[in-house]
């Protein structure tokens, strides 16, 4: 019900404030977060406490320097164009990392549906946080396995990994991680690579993708030949002819509408569900559905013309009229 906003100058001031409210007031258990020592996938950087205030009533505290808050209520990117003055430096472009990977995201992404669904993954899930041997603080979706933080590390060792350790002990690669656990990867470079059920097992969209990019080049020929079939028989059980339909011009027309470069691109996508074949024969059939409906309404105008007409009888002067 009752939030304070501090600005200070420096990082070292946010502790020495977040010292002071601490021996005014008692610190609620479990409501304390550092977003400055592990900031937030989007750079958000902020103390968050929550004290019991005066009276006995709850009271959130935040506490940043003032360029932590500028990233805060403008953003990073407007924060990168208020120091464009001064030089580029390593780090500054290190911030801007996410922006990167949700590039990526938007590359790898079949649809803006997947490519959604990737960042709310991401940056809108519940987060732990762990470590590699060397220390280094790895943010990743709550529920990730190691295999998640594997190719976080790098794509190699995501595709080379064999085993984990948690905390020095040997661990299943579906162990669900969980805040401060130190974590080592096994690797060989004798591994075949990534299996498809790790797809099933990991959480964040970054390992996803990249599991579907090594099926994408490691086994093309064998997702072209997988996509084409899963087209034909979809053909078949719409009563299309494949002949009739898996024509160059219709294809290529289809590819264009999906943003491939080509058919076998389309058919590639397919083999490795990256899109249905229900999609691709939707679009493959548009204009034979039109063509068949357009001939079905003139069948049925002609039939209606046809008992509509009154049958004209000759008039002859020979003959018997014969009543009723």
């Amino acid at each position: 019900m009752l939030a304070v906003r501090i600005i200070v100058k420096s990082i070292k001031d946010c502790y020495a404030v977040l010292g002071v409210i601490h021996t005014q007031w008692k610190p609620m258990p479990g409501r304390f977060k550092d977003y400055i020592a592990m900031p937030k996938a989007n750079m958000y950087q902020s103390l968050h406490t929550t004290v019991i205030g005066p009276k006995g009533e709850p009271l959130e505290v935040q506490i940043r320097s003032e360029e932590m808050h500028r990233i805060a209520e403008y953003g990073v990117a407007a924060h990168w164009a208020y120091k464009e003055g001064a030089a580029s430096t390593e780090q500054s472009l290190d911030k801007l990392g996410w922006f990167r990977e949700i590039l990526e995201w938007q590359n790898d992404a079949t649809n803006a549906e997947e490519f959604m669904e990737s960042l709310k993954i991401d940056l809108f899930s519940d987060m732990v946080f762990v470590f590699s041997p060397k220390g280094d603080v790895i943010e990743l979706p709550r529920g990730s396995v190691p295999i998640d933080f594997a190719y976080r590390i790098h794509t190699e060792i995501g595709n080379r990994t064999i085993g984990a350790k948690v905390n020095s002990k040997m661990v299943p690669l579906d162990y669900e991680l969980k805040t401060g656990d130190i974590i080592e990867i096994l690797t060989s470079k004798h591994s075949y690579g990534p299996s498809q059920d790790w797809q099933k097992i990991t959480q964040s969209s970054h390992a996803k993708n990249k599991i579907k990019q090594f099926f994408k080049k490691e086994r093309r020929d064998e997702n072209v030949q997988k996509g084409r079939e899963a087209i034909e028989r979809e053909l078949k059980s719409q009563e299309f002819s494949p002949k009739e339909i898996l024509i160059g011009d219709n294809l290529q027309k289809a590819a264009d509408k999906f943003s491939f470069a080509g058919e076998e691109d389309m058919f590639a996508a397919v083999g490795y569900n990256g899109i249905s074949a229900k999609q691709v024969v939707t679009r493959l059939t548009d204009k034979k559905r039109q063509e068949n409906e357009q001939q079905e309404k003139k069948t049925v105008t002609e039939a209606v013309k046809e008992i509509s007409t009154p049958v004209r009888t000759r008039k002859s002067g020979a003959g018997v009229s014969v009543k009723g």
